[in-house]
Formats: C-alpha cells, structure tokens, sequence
C-alpha cells in the first residue's frame, strides 16, 4: 500500500473514525482502472449501513485494498512464469528443439509441453547439496519475510482524551485571550446608581517548537528489502515523535519542550504524606470535589502504571474483600467515579492526574509531516527521510481544574 494510503488510515486509526469523503476520494483514485471489483467494493462499504464514518467501514476498505494488491502479486508471478516459458521455448528452438519424453506434439503431455533439455532452477536446485555451502548451498538465498515486526505502536493518552482545546493558528505565535476576573454586582436601591463592572484580562501565549526525526537509508536497501522499508521508517519516525510528545505533554519542563501538566504552575500540586505510596479513591475524591469547587467538571483520571495497579486492585476492607473494580472474571476497571482511566509510562511514577480536560488548551502550528529527499547525501547514494510537527505549547485556563496527586516515595 502507498505511503499517502498508509498515513490515511494510520491516521484515521489513531483517532478512532473512518475516512472523510476526500481520504475516500483519495483511496478509490489510488486504484488502478483496471481494479473495477476493489472501487465497486469500497463504495459498497461507504454506502453501507455503517456509513464512512465508522471504523468498521475504514477497516473493511483496508482490507479490500489488501485483497487488491495479493491479486497483483498473483498476476505478476503468473506473468513471470510465462516469461519463464516463453524464454525456455526461444532456447529450445535455438539448440534444435530438444524436449524431454512425453513432451511431444500430441502427446497430451500439455503441462510439459513447453519443457526442454535445459534444467529449469528447480531442477539445478535438485543435482546439488543445499545443505553444504560449496556443493552449492551458497547459491540458495536466505529467504526474508515480506514485512518486518514493528515495537508496539505508542498510543497518546493524552492527545486522545475528548474534551482538550487544539488550537490550530498560522504565524509565528499564538495569544489566547483569558478573562482572569470581574468585579461582583451589588444590591442596589430605587433610583441609585449602579456600579460599572469591571472584568481584568490575561492573554495564554503559545509558541510553537518543533519535533523532528530523520533517518537515511542506502537506496540499494531501499530497493532490495524484502518489504516495503520506506512505511516502516515512516510508521518509526511517526511512533517516535507521538511518544516523546505525549510524554513532554505530561512531564515537559518548558524548556526545549512543552510544559507538562506536572510542571510546577500547571495545575494544583496534591503532595501526600510520608507513609502515603499508594494514591487512593479517597485521595481521587478529593480532587474530585476541589475541581467541582473551582467551577468545572472532572472528566478524566490519568495514571502512572504503578499507581493504576493499586487503585485497581483496591479491596472493601483493606487487603480483604471484594476488589473495589469487581470480581476478577469482569473487565480490567477502565472507569472509576464515572471518569475513565488512562494508564501510561509516559506520566511520572507514583503520580495520578484528576482534571477538567476542557481547561486545557494545546496550540498545534502544523501537523505530522513526512518528507522524502533523494537529493540529501546525493554523493552516496542514500535517501534521507524527514518528520517534523510543529507543536505550540500547552496551558491551563484554572490551575484548580487539573489535581496532580503525588504520593510519597516512602
């Protein structure tokens, strides 16, 4: 499948949605004309009941692209083989028309009928040793698999939460304008004057920095691999930069990166006492009440790994009863007070996040972009691959909206 295909639905896969009328457009005219069964298969699926829209319609369509490009390997090596033949009838003719016994006009022998004296490869594999390298073993190739095993792909907790405020914003920054406060009415009597109110403002400035990956690959690999090397580089630079963005986006210091929400400032810092390893559901609670405090609504639980296992495996009484989450036969606990879990390595160990994802704001200058230059190290022979996203900084409208709940290292 094509670079652009690949970028479609590994897209459309990370948000969890279908394809837009133009990424359908953009798939149907990939496809050769002479594909009329793959178009009639796709629009089949976009005018289902599912509609485009659906992840099952996207995947349905990944499919049928598949089933299109087997059915091209399938009619290339059948191509082959008759080049094959046609080459063993030209030689054939040219030593005299030599053919082995059975193969001759008439005698039904069809299948061998195109045979010669000349030993096909399969039969120069049969009159030496592969298992010894100088009877011949050296000329029978290791085989590699067409498609290499990826890491696992990172998935963002963070990017992934509904409910976050994207910016998207052209120029070199990014002001977002923020009512910081506004004086109280009054009681005011018959006939008397009434205060002019006043409101105070603040702006939330976004910079936007960028991260970049870079690979080069010799273009005799890239023409050589076994499978397609170039989805695999971009599918690892892609990986790479949504890891490191979705980290920073937790634990970013602001300088070289983002400011995470654990940076100081961020949001409201809940540091539990010695003795407390182990954030709790009474601990949550609290966060819970003092973000409603504040005005806004909780929506989500972020979780360092460390932390997630305790809270799911929090029992009636203590370290008797009942698992909190249900019975061991249910489903891991996703949820807890109604607000979905997300775990990850990227938030810093012992730390649980309770916030209002509506007062978080991320400006995003420029998408993932994926470039290709054979120009770069022209003088070697190589093809260079590029990946940059421009990415303006993260803010928090009301600290009080984000609980970041540490607990202690002993």
């Amino acid at each position: 499948m094509k670079t652009e295909l690949h970028k479609i639905f590994e897209t459309a896969e990370i948000e969890n949605r279908g394809l837009t009328a133009r990424e359908v457009a953009a798939v149907i005219n990939s496809i050769p004309a002479e594909e009329r069964m793959a178009r009639t298969e796709i629009l089949a699926a976009v005018n289902g009941e599912n509609g485009a829209h659906s992840p099952e319609t996207r995947d349905s369509i990944a499919s049928t692209l598949k089933a299109m490009e087997m059915r091209a390997a399938d009619a290339r090596e059948d191509r082959a083989r008759l080049d094959r033949e046609a080459e063993v009838r030209t030689l054939a003719a040219k030593v005299g028309g030599l053919v082995v016994p059975g193969a001759l006009e008439g005698s039904g022998d069809q299948e061998g009928a195109w045979r010669s004296l000349l030993p096909s490869a399969a039969e120069y594999r049969a009159l030496v040793a592969e298992g010894t390298p100088g009877a011949g073993g050296f000329a029978v190739p290791t085989n590699v698999a067409d498609r290499a095993v990826e890491f696992l792909r990172a998935q963002s907790v963070f990017m992934r939460v509904p409910g976050i405020n994207l910016h998207r914003f052209t120029g070199g920054s990014f002001v977002l304008p923020s009512l910081t406060g506004t004086t109280n009415p009054a009681v005011v009597a018959e006939g008397a004057t009434i205060s002019e109110a006043t409101a105070t403002f603040a702006g939330l400035t976004f910079a936007p920095i960028k991260y970049a990956d870079l690979y080069r690959a010799s273009n005799e690999i890239l023409e050589d691999a076994a499978f397609s090397l170039r989805d695999l580089i971009a599918g690892v630079m892609l990986r790479n930069i949504a890891t490191l963005v979705d980290k920073d986006a937790f634990q970013g210091t602001g300088t070289a990166s983002l400011s995470g929400l654990t940076k100081a400032g961020m949001g409201t810092a809940v540091n539990l006492s010695a003795g407390n390893t182990q954030v709790t559901w009474d601990h949550i609670i609290d966060a819970y009440s003092d973000i409603e405090a504040a005005g806004a609504a909780p929506a989500v639980i972020w979780a360092s790994p460390d932390q997630a296992k305790g809270l799911r495996k929090a029992r009636e009484n203590g370290a008797n009863g009942g698992y909190l989450a249900g019975q061991v036969t249910d489903p891991v606990a996703s949820r807890g007070l109604g607000l979905p879990i997300y775990v990850s390595a990227n938030i810093p160990t012992r730390t649980v996040i309770v916030a209002d994802p509506t007062r978080i704001h991320v400006g995003v200058r420029s998408d993932v972009r994926l470039a290709m230059s054979q120009d770069y190290g022209f003088n070697q022979d190589t093809t260079g691959f590029r990946a940059t996203y421009r990415i303006a900084g993260l803010a928090v409208d009301a600290t009080a909206a984000v609980q970041v709940i540490k607990a202690s290292a002993s």
